[in-house]
């Protein structure tokens, strides 16, 4: 087997992406890129994109299978986790176990700007459950 070719890209040259149901995002207007998935690139075992939430906004209560990461880049967010509530900022790390309920709210004037992994081959095996 052949092993996969690195990939260098700049998040600038891909477009922006968001929620396919309106109801959720008129809800939620958070939008993002995948920077890293298989169904776009060879590659296995991880999945890694940027996400913006206006201010204001929020990415609402939900939950998925596979453990998730959060690493803030810039604004101010309130950060639940089940039972756990947190403010972060720039250079937040956040981890999200499996089925752990969680959502997201931008508190400050400019948008909250952070990456997301998952431990998945693809974007497409994320399965989101709103709970609100």
């Amino acid at each position: 087997m052949t092993p996969p070719k690195p990939i260098i890209l700049n998040q600038s040259e891909l477009q922006w992406e968001g929620w396919d149901d309106p109801e959720i995002a008129a809800k939620s207007p958070i939008r993002w890129k995948l920077l890293i998935t298989s169904e776009r690139m060879p590659s296995s075992g991880i999945v890694t994109g940027i996400a913006e939430i206006p201010p204001g906004e929020s990415l609402l209560l939900h939950h998925h299978e596979p453990e998730e990461t959060y690493y803030i880049i810039s604004g101010n967010g309130h950060m639940q986790i089940d039972d756990s509530e947190a403010e972060v900022s720039p250079g937040s790390t956040i981890y999200i176990p499996p089925n752990a309920k969680h959502s997201l709210r931008c508190i400050g004037s400019e948008p909250l700007v952070f990456i997301f992994t998952f431990a998945r081959d693809s974007f497409d095996q994320i399965t989101y459950i709103f709970d609100a």
